[in-house]
């Protein structure tokens, strides 16, 4: 496999953006507070602000766009010293391959002189992805039951923090 180059996002890659967030929430709906019916309806214009309002690395095999990680800060004042992680996904054939490592890596290095703790939360159901957050620093204060409706089901979902 040729090396992974990781960057942030301009607002100019949206289309790629596009292409991959939409994939990720079909393919992996119980992973993603957000669905596709909702993201699917977004304009272009939508897109492109997501871009400037949020910081989304990317990784990158040559020119495509194989993985996204995404980060924000609150904006209210007591809330400032938070930062959250989102959005993490690899396309399914480049799994495997510590492509979420160096996402998660870069999302914490761009973090670590903006705020003082980072969160995430993982679906209880996804064990891969707590192991990759834990082997991160990120530790676990909780559960939200039911934090997510997906069809006639719950998905239930570990509450994560990484302190600076």
């Amino acid at each position: 496999m040729n090396r992974v180059k990781i960057k942030l996002l301009s607002q100019f890659d949206w289309p790629l953006w596009k292409k991959i967030r939409l994939e990720a929430l079909e393919k992996n709906p119980e992973a993603f507070g957000s669905s596709f019916e909702e993201e699917s309806l977004s304009s272009d214009s939508d897109w492109e602000s997501s871009l400037i309002n949020s910081n989304i690395f990317g990784a990158f095999s040559q020119e495509i766009l194989i993985g996204t990680a995404g980060f924000f800060t609150y904006a209210q004042y007591k809330q400032k010293h938070k930062g959250v992680l989102f959005g993490v996904y690899v396309l399914p054939e480049f799994r495997n391959k510590k492509i979420a490592d160096q996402l998660i890596l870069a999302v914490l290095e761009h973090a670590k002189n903006k705020v003082l703790q980072v969160h995430c939360t993982v679906v209880t159901q996804n064990p891969i992805a707590i192991r990759l957050y834990e082997r991160h620093g990120f530790m676990s204060y909780g559960v939200e039951p039911r934090a997510l409706k997906i069809g006639d089901g719950f998905v239930d979902e570990i509450l994560m923090i990484k302190k600076f």
